[in-house]
């Protein structure tokens, strides 16, 4: 009984996670989704995608990424909300730079 048991949870806590991955990767995708469109509505208002892929770039990490989106948020007076601003530094981050 106690083996049935076990093999019983195991099974349990394996499903479980396998749905947990999965809600994971869709929250990712949606995000990329919606940073991807951000992006193309606000940022390539004064930039093109060549900013985020010259060798000389100035954003060497993940936490400048945050300051730098943050930072032209603020500059141009965008009313995001923190899940708009995060979607944006995962895409970007996703995108080209790969912290």
């Amino acid at each position: 009984m106690n083996i049935l048991f076990s093999f019983r949870y195991l099974i349990f806590v394996t499903v479980l996670a396998a749905f947990s991955t999965t809600a994971q990767a869709e929250e990712k995708n949606e995000a990329y989704a919606h940073g991807n469109q951000l992006v193309q509505e606000s940022c390539t208002k004064c930039h093109s995608d060549n900013v985020y892929q010259r060798k000389d770039h100035f954003v060497k990490s993940f936490n400048a990424l945050s300051t730098q989106v943050r930072r032209c948020k603020d500059n141009i007076g965008l009313s995001w909300f923190d899940n708009d601003t995060n979607a944006v530094i995962h895409y970007l981050n996703t995108k080209y730079y790969k912290f």
